[in-house]
């Protein structure tokens, strides 16, 4: 082979046998963990902060392919607070939704998989026996205990204790998530039949119509019959919402909620979200480009670059104090009412190819202050306040960049 095919980064047929070896290998390896039977005991574990819902720490998700295996996320960590409003921003691939699809274990294998790593999360789920079987209370409720699970080690046939009862996500397309053959009634319904033990057909109306008109729907009976392709956009996405509130879940996820939705209908959604957070004491992920939503419903903020997360801290440390280059780059990029006549900053460069991953920071070639220490090793997590995390070498103490 050419120098010339080697510096663009063509292989050999020999390169791509061993690759497709090692994949092979390791594919078969994760999904005999991912489909082995399992004891609780095995992904039962306790959160390091009590005051915590999700606990993420070093999570690893690749997917194998013929070129070699992409570390869509690269050891990520960061947590999720009771009651708060967790928001992850970082331009399109940096591994915003890989990650929360990690956590609804909703990876398509055997080429995505989980490869390492923890997903604490503190559930509130339906108390067992021995042999596994629900126990009910005397009033004929059942009984729930608070249990922590790494959903990372679940055997995915146990998941259903977690996806869509404890933990639901919104996804950014309502259109493509709701299914056009069945009415929007219908597809409540099987949510409370699917995690609540014992429903009924009228009991999971009722549920419905009570979701339907906590998400503020006009009419709730008439959209309850109607199909997906007879309501306008923010309604299917206040139906997605109602379906995620209906198995009342600790987490929601919300991946891009307001992205196919116009400047008026995201205001309402958001004022929507806001709203139900603290109705159902629960917690929210939220996932977005759009700083300024970032801004508007966050209390903590996670930045993310190249699948690995560069700053996080509350949502005023980051706007107002933002450290890492990238973060600034960020928001220097957005529209403001003085850069009329301005053209948009733009970072320069690109993100380095994500089969072959630099040992030095990831952002190095596109930074405009870089030191001596940037092309040595990947730059470690340093605290720069209680909540103020960010990797740099610019505030390395050892370095003495600060």
């Amino acid at each position: 082979m050419s120098k010339e095919k080697k510096a663009r980064g063509y292989l050999t047929g020999r390169e791509i046998r061993a690759i497709a070896k090692a994949n092979k290998a390791d594919m078969k390896r994760l999904e005999a963990y991912k489909n082995r039977k399992a004891d609780e005991e095995e992904f039962l574990t306790e959160m390091k902060d009590p005051s915590n819902i999700l606990e993420i720490e070093d999570l690893h998700t690749y997917f194998f392919t013929e070129q070699g295996v992409v570390k869509a996320v690269n050891g990520v960590s960061f947590n999720i607070p009771k009651n708060a409003t967790v928001g992850i921003v970082g331009e399109s691939g940096c591994g915003k939704s890989v990650t929360s699809m990690s956590v609804m274990r909703l990876i398509q294998g055997p080429t995505g998989q989980i490869y390492s790593g923890s997903i604490r999360f503190k559930a509130h789920d339906v108390a067992r026996d021995a042999k596994g079987k629900p126990i009910k209370n005397e009033d004929g409720t059942y009984a729930t205990e608070d249990k922590t699970y790494d959903i990372a080690k679940m055997p995915i046939r146990e998941i259903h204790r977690i996806r869509g009862k404890q933990i639901a996500m919104i996804f950014q397309e309502p259109m493509t998530s709701l299914n056009p053959v069945f009415t929007i009634g219908q597809q409540l319904d099987e949510v409370t039949f699917i995690h609540t033990p014992g429903a009924t057909k009228e009991s999971a109306k009722a549920r419905s119509i009570e979701m339907l008109n906590l998400v503020g729907i006009a009419m709730p009976e008439r959209v309850y019959a109607a199909f997906p392709h007879e309501l306008s956009g923010g309604m299917r996405q206040r139906v997605m919402i109602a379906m995620a509130l209906a198995a009342d879940p600790r987490l929601i996820i919300a991946d891009e909620p307001t992205t196919a939705l116009d400047v008026t209908i995201q205001a309402q959604i958001l004022d929507l979200l806001r709203d139900l957070k603290d109705k159902i004491d629960g917690s929210i992920l939220l996932i977005t480009h759009d700083l300024g939503v970032i801004a508007e419903m966050a209390d903590y903020v996670v930045v993310m670059y190249a699948g690995k997360v560069i700053e996080q801290g509350t949502v005023e440390e980051i706007f107002h104090n933002p450290l890492h280059p990238y973060t600034i780059g960020l928001q220097k990029s957005k529209p403001t009412l003085k850069s009329d006549d301005e053209a948009l900053f733009n970072i320069p460069g690109n993100v380095p190819n994500p089969v072959d991953m630099p040992n030095y920071c990831y952002f190095k070639e596109r930074c405009d202050k870089c030191v001596k220490a940037c092309s040595g090793d990947y730059p470690c997590m340093v605290q720069v306040s209680p909540t103020h995390y960010v990797a740099c070498h610019l505030y390395d103490k050892e370095e003495n960049h600060g």
